[in-house]
């Protein structure tokens, strides 16, 4: 249990924030929160538990910003919840049996993947992706969801990313109803994990509940700026910078540090 001084309260609700806001108007918001939780004094596996708290709280609140503007198709995000909820658990149990240690090394592998990708021409591909009348739900891309629950409920790191991919490129929603669904499946994916990691009491509830104050903040900055262009010139370059330091941060750790 870390001790929750004054710099650990506003490093706890800065970290919610930052994870409400990138995971609502883009993703990858878990790369920001789940080193700092570790900075913090948490081990990876508690870490990882309590991260879901702000991106639960975060996921809610944009899911409800998006309501509000009539945004969610929700016969669709209901079709495409059940299949990644029924993969959450299975990632939830992988991530209480992987050793803390190595669990720290798939975070760090995760963060850099989510650097990469940054630097990739996926933004484009999602915005240019054919937008179908009728939303294109078969086996195929159950299975892809399903895939998906799995990984979101093993670290989440990413799953925003893959979700979008998933219901632009595959479903056929346009990027606005794709960021709404995603807000409901995010939901409901990390509501399943979160009643696994609290059954086995590694969520560590008094960080989680500062997070999760930051993430309503964040959730609903989020959502205002999901489709400005204001969001295309602050996000990325704060994305690269903030996951950069922080996986030259972990890399150290793990390197030089924790060898043990």
């Amino acid at each position: 249990m870390p001790q929750l001084e004054i710099g650990s309260i506003v490093l706890a609700l800065v970290a919610g924030l930052a994870c409400g806001f990138l995971n609502t108007a883009a993703s990858s918001g878990s790369a920001v929160s789940l080193p700092i939780l570790m900075l913090l004094g948490l081990d990876p596996i508690t870490a990882n538990a309590t991260n879901r708290i702000p991106v639960l709280i975060g996921g809610v609140t944009a899911a409800l910003s998006f309501h509000a503007k009539k945004l969610i198709p929700w016969s669709v995000a209901a079709k495409v919840a059940v299949p990644a909820a029924l993969g959450a658990p299975v990632g939830a149990v992988l991530a209480q049996i992987i050793p803390a240690r190595q669990l720290g090394l798939v975070i760090t592998a995760a963060m850099l993947a989510a650097l990469i990708l940054l630097f990739t021409k996926l933004k484009k591909v999602i915005e240019n992706a054919e937008i179908l009348e009728a939303p294109r739900l078969t086996v195929r891309e159950m299975a892809f969801l399903f895939l998906i629950g799995i990984w979101c409920g093993f670290i989440v790191l990413d799953g925003a990313t893959y979700l979008l991919l998933t219901l632009t490129l595959l479903v056929g929603l346009n990027l606005t109803q794709a960021n709404a669904v995603k807000s409901v499946v995010t939901v409901a994916v990390t509501a399943v994990a979160m009643v696994i990691f609290a059954f086995r009491a590694d969520v560590n509830w008094s960080v989680g509940a500062l997070m999760g104050v930051g993430s309503v903040v964040g959730g609903l900055i989020g959502a205002r700026v999901a489709t400005s262009p204001l969001s295309k010139k602050i996000i990325f370059p704060l994305l690269v910078g903030v996951i950069t330091l922080e996986l030259l941060h972990l890399l150290w750790q793990f390197a030089f540090v924790n060898r043990a």
